[in-house]
């Protein structure tokens, strides 16, 4: 009996090395998996002026040619929340804590999205592989049926956006694993809206199993033994027994260096020398 519907991402057809280089945007989901490219040693540009929640505060950013999206061969776009916040108006990035009669709150429509995101792949996205994804956070200070509304919203914008462009811009179901796949609480975090470390490290599996070929993800083997060395902590750290395991590390760490120098192993080679 299966007690779950576990989703399978399809395999991309352009897969990510670390030949390419990276620009992720967005909601604090983005941040989240920028990170753990980060500690794959991906090279990448993660939201440079601060994390954006909704897709026109995202296509403000990318319609001033930020650094590092032009020299970016992929771009990963993760949108948070339709509402938004206008001034005089205009949308927003953040109220910073400004008195609320100034703004204006209201809903994005999928329209305004696809059109300004439709411009953007003519544009600044031009030639660029672009991987779009849905928050699977909660924003529950919108509340439950404005939350509920926002995401549809955004996906909906995102289904559309694909389908003009494909071939150049995809989704990858970072909200449906969360909430069609692991389906629990369990899975949330102590504020129940984000997801909790294992959600996280659940989805990124996916993540890379659709994203990187087989070469890559045996790399990414070989560079998580080497990186999570360094975040050990030996209870006899003058003994010759953990002398020797430093020695290994580092020999490892030299090793991807010589054989992948698209690696960056320079923070791991200087850790054990």
């Amino acid at each position: 009996m299966k007690f779950r519907t576990e989703i399978s991402p399809e395999p991309w057809a352009r897969r990510i090395d670390h030949s390419q280089r990276g620009f992720s945007l967005g909601s604090c989901f983005a941040a989240t998996i920028a990170g753990w490219l980060r500690r794959y040693k991906f090279p990448l540009v993660s939201n440079p002026t601060g994390v954006l929640y909704n897709p026109f505060s995202i296509a403000d950013l990318l319609e001033s040619t930020p650094v590092g999206l032009t020299e970016a061969d992929y771009v990963l776009v993760t949108f948070g929340t339709a509402w938004v916040f206008e001034e005089n108006g205009r949308v927003v990035a953040n109220c910073e804590k400004r008195p609320a009669h100034l703004f204006t709150r209201r809903r994005l429509s999928v329209d305004e999205i696809v059109s300004r995101f439709d411009t953007l792949m003519r544009g600044a996205l031009k030639n660029k592989q672009v991987i779009f994804t849905v928050s699977p956070v909660r924003y529950l200070k919108d509340g439950f049926e404005e939350n509920s509304l926002s995401k549809a919203v955004l996906r909906l914008a995102v289904a559309e956006i694909v389908e003009r462009h494909s071939g150049a811009a995809q989704y990858f179901p970072a909200y449906e694993t969360l909430n069609d796949d692991l389906r629990d609480y369990r899975f949330y975090g102590p504020d129940l809206a984000h997801p909790s470390v294992e959600a996280v490290e659940y989805i990124w599996e996916k993540f890379a199993g659709a994203a990187f070929g087989a070469e890559t993800l045996m790399l990414l083997t070989r560079i998580e033994r080497v990186v999570r060395a360094t975040e050990h902590r030996p209870f006899g750290p003058d003994t010759p027994e953990h002398a020797a395991f430093r020695l290994t590390m580092l020999e490892q760490a030299r090793d991807l260096a010589a054989h992948h120098p698209e690696v960056d192993m320079s923070a791991e080679i200087s850790f054990f020398s």
